[in-house]
């Protein structure tokens, strides 16, 4: 690596790294990627480090740097963003492919990210700068800009496709080969995308279950593993984890299920 690169690489990671953890709800948007750029060509330009690569190349190569993966945005005041490259949801909240309202994102452009979970990024977090978004409402300037792998994408929606319920609320419906083939509510209860109590949840992490309906799901019902989910509450025993069926599907904007 080019030991220009290496020096504004540490001093692009020091300048963002101090813009995250100074931000607040009613703090300015930080500067965009443009203006990071100009900031570290002077910083190139009063480098003691000797270089044969032309400025403008210098400054693509660092770009080049972090625009590996999908690009994907999020809400930071809902991520505790202070180690550079690894973003703590500090509530339940999303990954998007737009800075659109959450509520306005259809569910294949957003991964639910759960309280307490970590999301690995490449690089550096950014001020949203591109034209399609920086518009889209005054909340933009709250939002960042990520590039996530492939790996990490479908670490997060794989994750993303596991429910918890409730276990005595539930009784299992079996199938023709006597396999799990849904659940019938014994009360009113939830679906809920994390096994924390229902009433520490927010509308869009938990889905209501009327008494007598019936949720189908595949994969049967299985304990509670996850590490962060077993850390929730001393009744995470009680709780189970399951994957609905493809017949079941949220309803945009609803806090309940609905079969095809």
């Amino acid at each position: 690596v080019d030991p220009v690169i290496d020096e504004l690489e540490k001093k692009g990671c020091e300048i963002l790294t101090e813009l995250v953890k100074g931000e607040t709800a009613e703090a300015a948007p930080a500067g965009d990627l443009n203006s990071m750029i100009t900031d570290l060509q002077k910083m190139g330009d009063q480098s003691q480090v000797a270089s044969d690569t032309p400025p403008d190349k210098l400054l693509a190569q660092l770009k080049d740097l972090e625009l590996s993966g999908e690009v994907w945005y999020l809400y930071a005041p809902h991520f505790d963003m202070r180690n550079v490259g690894d973003s703590l949801a500090t509530q339940g909240t999303w990954v998007k492919k737009t800075c659109a309202f959450s509520w306005e994102v259809p569910e294949q452009h957003k991964i639910h990210i759960p309280e307490g979970l970590r999301v690995p990024s490449e690089g550096l977090p950014y001020a949203v700068d591109d034209p399609d978004e920086v518009n889209r409402h005054d909340w933009v300037c709250q939002h960042r800009k990520i590039w996530l792998t492939p790996r990490v994408v479908q670490f997060l929606k794989q994750r993303a496709t596991q429910w918890y319920i409730y276990w005595p609320h539930w009784r299992v419906i079996a199938g023709p080969g006597n396999e799990v083939a849904g659940l019938v509510a014994l009360a009113n209860t939830w679906v809920k995308r994390t096994a924390q109590f229902s009433e520490k949840l927010g509308k869009d992490e938990k889905s209501f279950v009327g008494e007598g309906q019936v949720v189908y799901i595949s994969g049967g019902v299985k304990m509670v593993e996850a590490p962060l989910e077993r850390r929730r509450h001393q009744y995470i025993d009680e709780h189970r984890c399951i994957v609905l069926s493809s017949r079941m599907q949220l309803v945009q904007g609803k806090d309940s299920l609905f079969m095809q």
